[in-house]
């Protein structure tokens, strides 16, 4: 058994081996003969011997002989079984600990990462840390439960106190999770319009306060994913499955357009660009330009004649 498994398990060999103890000779001696003490030797005997306990100082005991435990003794859990046992939290604060001690291991664990997370990974980190923002709203109708667009109501400054660090790390976690998943990070433009579609619903969840400046940072937040919508429409219109769909154009516009409108206009810019781009896969348009082309060819060719 290795010794992995814990304490070793069997007997220990003994040190001789049985052929060698059983050749052994027997010596045999004659046995010795105690001698009596004189009278002085047993008077000079009698004074070096110890004094006995009764003349002990009190509060002075012998030390007794200690003895070897016997039996199976506990040991502390392997490494693999250790981290096994450890729930999420735990987990993550001992990583990242780890990482602050050691910060040459950064590096390495980063290049172990996947490039890119799949949208249920996204969703539900988020989903986690917008509940956290009303779990701790104080004395609301909207404590415990997302309510999102018109119905939200205007909180006020006491709320926005308690509740400002919940919203701070939700709104970083939106945008490392959507930087994550826009190209060159990911080649997939399908998957990047996906992210951004939960994201930005997600936003729009954040309650509102009474105070325009407590709505700063979801303001600027918007402004971002208005950016990053842009860039990835952009990269899209470069993809030929995607401008071969007109359907699947419309239909991204639509839901964009339903952002914009949950926002207050803070997505007409990348609302404006999908539109454009929209019109000049039209057919009218396209056949439009065409025949303008061929007028104007059809001019020249006139004029040289």
């Amino acid at each position: 058994m290795s010794q992995s498994m814990g304490f070793n398990w069997g007997f220990k060999p003994s040190s001789e081996s049985p052929a060698a103890s059983a050749i052994s000779p027997c010596k045999i001696t004659k046995p010795r003969v105690k001698r009596r003490l004189a009278p002085e030797e047993t008077a000079s005997t009698a004074s070096t011997t110890p004094t006995s306990a009764t003349n002990l100082k009190p509060g002075r005991l012998i030390a007794k002989r200690r003895t070897a435990l016997s039996g199976i003794q506990g040991q502390p859990l392997p490494l693999a079984r250790a981290v096994e046992l450890m729930d999420k939290n735990l987990l993550q604060s001992t990583l990242l600990e780890l990482v602050k001690l050691h910060p040459e291991i950064q590096s390495t664990f980063m290049a172990l990462q996947p490039p890119s997370r799949s949208l249920d990974q996204y969703v539900s980190v988020l989903r986690t840390k917008l509940d956290q923002i009303y779990h701790n709203l104080p004395y609301s109708r909207l404590r415990g439960s997302t309510v999102s667009g018109e119905d939200t109501e205007q909180l006020n400054d006491y709320a926005f106190v308690r509740v400002k660090s919940c919203v701070m790390e939700f709104l970083n976690c939106l945008v490392d999770c959507v930087l994550e998943s826009i190209p060159p990070q990911t080649h997939s433009a399908l998957h990047s319009l996906k992210v951004l579609d939960a994201a930005t619903e997600l936003l729009s969840q954040v309650p509102n306060f009474s105070t325009a400046s407590n709505n700063y940072y979801k303001n600027v937040c918007y402004e971002q994913l208005a950016e990053i919508w842009c860039t990835v429409i952009r990269q899209v219109t470069q993809d030929i499955t995607f401008t071969t769909s007109p359907s699947g154009i419309v239909d991204w516009h639509n839901i964009l357009q339903k952002h914009n409108a949950n926002s207050h206009g803070k997505l007409q810019k990348p609302c404006q660009l999908l539109q454009t781009f929209q019109e000049q896969l039209d057919p009218s348009h396209i056949q439009a330009a065409l025949s303008q082309d061929q007028q104007h060819s059809s001019n020249l060719w006139n004029n040289l004649v």
